[in-house]
């Protein structure tokens, strides 16, 4: 990077951290806008090991074997509204029907914006996604559950 300060949105162009990420910290208030030299440091340290899979295998390690199933299965899920449908749908009890009006209505309430045709669109690829993954849970559990009463 060069020395006149770049904003976040210049220097997301040209590294591999996301601007999303970038955002975030500054949040955090861990760098500025504009970035100063020493958030330029750092961040030149950070893409370093961005993506490096020893310290995310670290990272993750952290996380109960649970989480890092929950976090492995919404990783593609970039934002809360999301997450929240996926685990909407996800946990749902067996038997009961939640619609899809009723997930926009709660997303609308709690994320406070309305949503857009392609956003409730998304909505519908989270459900199906959510439900495939009960039903691959509820398969192999009872696969388990099979093999623990036949021993």
């Amino acid at each position: 990077m060069n020395n006149d300060c770049p904003t976040i949105t210049k220097y997301a162009q040209q590294s591999p951290i996301p601007r999303k990420i970038l955002l975030l910290l500054k949040r955090a208030a861990i760098i500025q806008e504009p970035l100063t030299q020493e958030d330029l440091i750092g961040l030149q340290l950070m893409e370093q090991v961005w993506g490096n899979k020893a310290v995310l295998r670290s990272q993750i390690s952290r996380m109960s074997v649970n989480a890092r199933k929950k976090f492995v299965q919404t990783v593609a899920l970039n934002s809360k509204w999301e997450r929240y449908a996926y685990s909407r749908y996800f946990n749902q009890k067996s038997g009961n029907r939640l619609s899809l009006q009723q997930v926009i209505e709660e997303i609308q309430t709690t994320f406070r914006f309305e949503l857009t045709t392609h956003q409730i669109i998304r909505i519908r690829k989270i459900r199906t996604q959510a439900q495939v993954a009960r039903h691959r849970e509820k398969k192999k559990s009872d696969q388990s559950e099979l093999l623990r009463s036949t021993n």
